[in-house]
């Protein structure tokens, strides 16, 4: 009996299984059934007896002639039962049960044993059902371009965040998977040395897995672990140079050298709030805007000016990041004056004037036309370009430039739909991050009320101080110490504000 993929997928049919149960049935994965009824791939004869017990009504049914295709070759069988028993498994008996000389258990593995050995049925089925694996699978598959990797990763984590919802373990599974992808490179490159330095011909190889590493590395940046934070950040850094080598030396790679190194600076600016401060990310941020434009991506670019005015206000000096702010506005406004010009992403566009607007409220410049565009169209619920620009973000920008722009009740407003004010617990989906700073930003905005209530903002600053210190967040700790010192000004002399000192230890 030929055992072709239309039989197959009619036998399936009969039985109304889906691909799904049949390969669980026949215990191999849902890609190697798939494969078998596409015709792409011949099961082999352990897998076709066992496709006989489990269609066998559906066969007599269709009148689909039983043929006998147990292998007469004794050195066939001995095979298969090799293999067998390197899976833990046994096979069906044969009808005549065969005489045994030896012991099984101290049977002489074959050095030189032909590659059919190796069942990639199984191989294929651990690979794609293990998400450690399966990252570091798509990170080694050929794919047509770095974006097209991207992608697939990204669409890959969903798929696990999706399948493990109810797993109240998944969280570990997930983050030492993302921590393995992002350090690929590391080990595949020899970068585990300060020495470590790539060949050309490593080039190929060194972009594809640090596209990869580069996606793992936004993923932790979102962690509420500190440590994924501090490892997301190093493993950037350590492979930006790598790119600079290949961009500088290859004219085959260079373009896409050149993008995917403004793509890690972008990153590398985001977690450097974090693991560094205002004064290096502004040097960061720099850098990632010179990076963008060698690519001649627009939305690379704004999403870079974006930062570099965000590094300029978290350092306190409001002029330079509003005017870099107007000149990413500058840049938005030219490009889509241009003929046929390809829309932009809501996140980019609408990240540039949110960006806008608290610059403008920063330096006592009304926002309300910024906002109003920033506001037009919804971002959705995914960042662009590295531009964290989400509706959960939108409302947080929103309410910090109410509060520096002097409507407290408005702030209070729009950032207590992200956060509860009383149990601080986040109302939508954010990183622990975003929640952190949306506190500290409910206390700011606490304290700068009329009617300043200090228990209140007591509450909220203590709980945004802790959360940055779990964290070892740099940028949200000196917004607590920040607002601390407000706080001290606004009740001069108040013990219970004066003890609060006490939790201003840094890590």
């Amino acid at each position: 009996m030929d055992l072709d993929g239309k039989t197959l997928r009619e036998a399936r049919e009969y039985l109304e299984l889906s691909q799904l149960e049949v390969a669980e049935l026949l215990n191999v994965g849902l890609t190697t059934y798939q494969r078998w009824e596409q015709g792409r791939r011949k099961p082999r004869p352990y897998h076709r007896r066992k496709i006989r017990q489990v269609f066998e009504e559906a066969f007599h049914a269709l009148g689909v002639l039983q043929e006998h295709e147990a292998s007469s070759d004794p050195s066939q069988r001995d095979l298969e039962k090799d293999v067998a028993q390197l899976q833990g498994k046994s096979l069906p008996c044969p009808e005549e049960p065969e005489v045994q000389d030896y012991d099984a258990s101290i049977a002489p593995i074959v050095l030189d044993a032909p590659l059919v050995l190796v069942v990639p049925d199984e191989a294929e089925a651990f690979i794609a059902s293990h998400m450690t694996t399966h990252l570091w699978n798509l990170a080694h598959l050929p794919h047509p371009t770095c974006d097209d990797k991207r992608y697939h990763i990204r669409e890959a984590i969903k798929e696990f965040d999706t399948m493990n919802a109810t797993n109240k373990n998944y969280h570990i599974t997930r983050r030492e998977a993302l921590c393995a992808l992002a350090t690929l490179p590391m080990i595949t490159l020899g970068l585990t040395t300060s020495k470590g330095t790539i060949q050309p011909a490593q080039y190929g190889k060194a972009l594809a897995h640090c596209t990869a590493s580069l996606e793992a590395c936004w993923e932790l940046s979102k962690s509420k672990e500190a440590g994924d934070l501090t490892l997301a950040f190093e493993c950037i850094s350590k492979y930006l140079p790598v790119l600079e080598t290949i961009a500088r030396n290859s004219s085959q790679y260079r373009k896409e050298a050149l993008d995917l190194a403004a793509r890690c600076a972008l990153v590398k600016t985001f977690l450097g709030w974090q693991c560094a401060g205002p004064k290096e990310t502004i040097q960061y941020a720099r850098d990632a805007v010179a990076r963008s434009k060698d690519t001649g991506n627009i939305s690379l670019q704004l999403s870079a000016y974006s930062k570099l005015a965000w590094a300029y206000f978290h350092d306190k000096q409001y002029m330079p990041a509003l005017a870099t702010a107007q000149e990413a506005e500058a840049h938005l406004d030219q490009y889509l004056r241009l003929p046929n010009t390809q829309p932009l992403h809501p996140c980019i566009q609408g990240g540039t004037y949110s960006t806008l607007a608290l610059m403008q409220a920063t330096n006592r410049q009304s926002p309300d036309v910024a906002l109003g565009k920033a506001t037009e169209a919804d971002p959705g619920n995914e960042s662009y370009a590295f531009m964290d620009f989400k509706q959960s973000n939108l409302l947080l920008e929103t309410g910090w430039t109410y509060c520096y722009q002097g409507n407290q009740a408005k702030a209070m407003e729009t950032l207590e739909k992200r956060v509860d004010p009383k149990t601080l617990s986040p109302k939508i989906p954010q990183s622990e991050l975003g929640r952190i700073a949306t506190i500290n930003t409910m206390a700011l905005s606490s304290l700068r009320a009329k009617d300043r209530d200090m228990e209140k903002t007591i509450y909220l600053w203590v709980a945004g101080i802790e959360g940055a210190k779990t964290l070892k967040s740099e940028q949200r700790f000196i917004d607590s110490v920040m607002t601390h010192e407000f706080m001290e000004i606004a009740w001069p002399g108040e013990q219970r504000i004066m003890n609060l000192r006490d939790l201003i230890v840094h890590w």
